[in-house]
């Protein structure tokens, strides 16, 4: 791959600074072996290139290189480039019958006559760029780095040594430390530019998300208020309904009445799992902790599911735990976190297979958890349905997701069962977790068996026990 070594550039400024870019020339194309022709033409075309630069463009850069070329052969290659208006039409430029705005020189076509490759870059209105190259002598050495340093040492020691020199190099080197500033502070208010856009969006993206707490707040009053409070009424007067006609109706009007019953305590429910789990995003969610018998929430839970189970001719199994295992939680949301489990466990499972619920002591949590150490109370629900995918089983806790498989029961619900019980098992100090081998699912109660801290949020206060 051919190789550039760059030289020195020259900020061209000053009508001054042209003669330093033509001496700088010679210095470079004796030393790199050039013929005095060959030099003078250089210097010639550098010369009329320079000039219409600081004319039309108000000034630029003059960038002095060596760049490989094909057959192994390496050029000399100066580029004038300005940041003026540009050359509109470049071939009228390069015609013979171009005549300058001063009237002076050679001309561009002279210039690229006097080069070996001679190449213009301009469009109107964004300056123009000129390139142009001469190969080295065949007697040339190969240039590499060690070449670049011995002819920035040749160029020093041939700078003029007058006080007019002298100052012409230092006010180089202040023009390009201070173009070097400039290009740097409008970088840095590009970058200003961005940051505050990103500002503005933040701050707008705060106002919506502080917007949307509150209508979520409001909505959620409104729903208690306006939603749950009359179902609960609504199923009291149907008790009462069934209560006082007892036999005196039909059974095609009993049948209405269990229905009605049936579906709003499916609406009650769903109720309840959406509060339940915008308490919980919100941090509102709370759990009261206290000492509790596995084998009696265990019995509860099984004795609310056992009529669904009884439709669907599923087998529920319970190895009953031990009178002296406990765990130390909320009694009601153990209770309703092993109905969820269980009511998902019979719809999941096909007609006539088998549940089965069992409770033992564990000293750890699984490898990987972060509960920490035990002792644990590990309520597990195992089914024999059709089991979760793999690739689902780390979504099954995710809000509004319900898995569907041939062959199992038709699914009601909000999809936010899971999601509220496993809040609910880390409030309480623990955790809920599912796990399948493609022959049914298995998800796993981890409560703590004795009293410990528990973390709520951010500021570290503790659950209320």
């Amino acid at each position: 791959m051919p190789m550039t070594v760059p030289l020195l550039t020259v900020l061209m400024r000053r009508e001054d600074d042209i003669l330093l870019a033509r001496k700088r020339a010679r210095q470079i194309a004796q030393f790199l072996g050039f013929s005095p022709v060959d030099t003078t033409r250089i210097t010639t075309a550098l010369s009329e290139v320079a000039r219409n630069a600081f004319e039309y463009g108000g000034g630029g850069t003059i960038a002095f290189s060596i760049e490989g070329q094909a057959l192994n052969r390496e050029e000399l290659v100066i580029r004038v480039v300005d940041k003026g208006v540009g050359i509109a039409d470049v071939e009228a430029v390069l015609s013979p019958s171009f005549k300058s705005r001063t009237g002076m020189g050679i001309g561009i076509k002279g210039s690229r006559s006097l080069m070996d490759r001679f190449v213009i870059a301009s469009t109107a209105g964004c300056g123009t760029s000129v390139t142009m190259a001469k190969t080295l002598p065949f007697s040339a050495a190969k240039f590499g780095a060690a070449e670049a340093a011995r002819l920035m040492i040749e160029l020093a020691k041939a700078s003029d040594a007058t006080p007019l020199g002298e100052l012409q190099v230092q006010n180089q080197a202040l023009l390009g430390t201070l173009e070097e500033l400039t290009e740097r502070q409008a970088e840095v208010e590009r970058l200003s530019e961005i940051a505050a856009e990103a500002r503005d969006h933040a701050e707008a993206a705060q106002k919506v998300a502080e917007r949307s707490l509150v209508v979520r707040e409001r909505f959620m009053a409104l729903t208690t208020h306006e939603l749950r409070t009359p179902l609960n009424a609504i199923l009291g007067y149907l008790d009462l309904l069934e209560e006082d006609i007892g036999t005196s109706i039909s059974e095609r009007q009993a049948n209405y009445l269990t229905r009605t019953k049936r579906a709003s305590k499916h609406l009650l429910g769903l109720t309840n799992d959406f509060l339940d789990m915008a308490q919980g995003d919100a941090g509102h969610l709370r759990v009261v902790r206290a000492d509790g018998a596995a084998a009696h929430v265990m019995a509860e839970a099984l004795a609310l599911v056992a009529p669904q189970a009884a439709a669907r001719n599923i087998r529920v199994q319970s190895h009953a735990a031990s009178p002296n295992l406990s765990y130390f939680g909320d009694v009601d949301r153990v209770r309703q976190i092993l109905v969820n489990v269980l009511g998902n466990a019979v719809s999941f499972t096909p007609l006539g297979g088998d549940v089965t619920i069992s409770a033992v002591e564990a000293a750890d949590a699984p490898a990987g958890s972060v509960m920490g150490s035990g002792p644990w109370c590990v309520i597990s629900v195992a089914d024999t349905g059709p089991g979760i995918p793999a690739d689902k089983v780390a979504s099954v806790f995710d809000a509004f997701v319900q898995l569907s498989s041939a062959g199992q029961a038709s699914r009601k619900g909000s999809g936010l069962g899971l999601t509220v019980s496993r809040q609910l098992a880390l409030l309480m100090g623990g955790d809920l977790t599912a796990s399948s081998n493609g022959v049914g699912a298995v998800f796993t109660l981890w409560l703590p068996c004795e009293r410990r801290a528990v973390l709520v949020d951010d500021q570290a206060e503790p659950v209320a026990t």
